[in-house]
């Protein structure tokens, strides 16, 4: 007795050729894939899609770019089913803030610098400077994409782009407060901040915390050269480069920027009783 035509044709229906596997960004093909085990036949829910209901968690997005940084992170910005970067981005964020805001404005209260100034303006001066921080990481944005986009011979999209640093940030926000938070709040080390907050002396640069802290911020610096590497499809050398030149000089414009906004906020503040000198 003949098996009814079609009854067993999509049970045993291959997957269709996959270039990129939608769950981790890995080139995929046949059932499943071999990186993450999602499932990529035709109609078949991804491993994570199975496990959140569709929507990919924060948990499950941050695991996914922990496992392969680079190449998650640009196959999820290359990704247009991947939808939850912004939120992805302030859930880090938030991450960042609980573990770090305390510790940096009770570092800004007691540093023996600000002596001088009252409790509020010192407050006032350690908000200022992480809002310089975002400030900085939006000019790197704008100049990294106009230098990329002008330089690189692929073109790429402003919202893609916009994807890949969104997921940037956010895998590395975490970590960055995390370890921050560990060498200066609690073993009173040199931290990653420490290197933007005032210039190392003789002593700390032959010191080993401040090595370890140099050696884990190289790395997050060469983990932005190696993403722009991957999605502008460039040399190392020339993305190397590119993203040096724009993080460079979005930082000397974003203090300059900072600097300047800052006093006028300042003047404004003391001026309506807000703030006290």
């Amino acid at each position: 007795m003949g098996m009814p035509s079609g009854t067993g044709d999509h049970a045993f229906q291959g997957a269709p050729a996959a270039a990129v596997c939608a769950d981790c960004g890995a080139a995929a093909a046949g059932n499943f894939c071999s990186a993450c085990g999602a499932d990529l036949r035709s109609g078949g829910p991804g491993l994570i899609d199975a496990v959140t209901g569709g929507r990919q968690s924060y948990l499950a997005t941050y695991l996914q770019i922990l496992r392969s940084p680079v190449k998650a992170t640009v196959g999820l910005a290359d990704d247009p089913s991947y939808r939850q970067h912004i939120s992805f981005l302030l859930s880090s964020l938030a991450v960042f803030c609980v573990i770090m805001v305390p510790f940096i404005v009770q570092s800004a209260v007691a540093d023996e610098q600000m002596s001088q100034f009252s409790e509020s303006m010192r407050r006032l001066i350690s908000v200022m400077s992480q809002v310089g921080v975002y400030v900085g990481a939006v000019i790197t944005f704008l100049l990294g994409y106009g230098l990329f986009r002008v330089f690189a011979k692929e073109t790429r999209g402003l919202k893609s782009y916009f994807k890949l640093y969104c997921l940037a940030y956010g895998f590395m926000l975490p970590p960055y407060a995390l370890y921050d938070y560990v060498a200066r709040g609690l073993l009173g080390i040199t931290g990653l901040s420490s290197f933007a907050a005032q210039a190392p002396t003789a002593e700390e640069l032959a010191s080993v915390p401040f090595i370890v802290s140099l050696g884990v911020s190289l790395l997050i610096w060469v983990y932005f050269i190696a993403i722009h590497r991957r999605f502008w499809r460039m040399p190392v050398w020339k993305a190397t480069v590119l993203f040096s030149v724009a993080a460079i000089a979005a930082s000397k414009i974003g203090y300059e920027v900072m600097y300047v906004v800052g006093a006028q906020v300042a003047l404004l503040l003391i001026k309506l009783g807000v703030v006290q000198v």
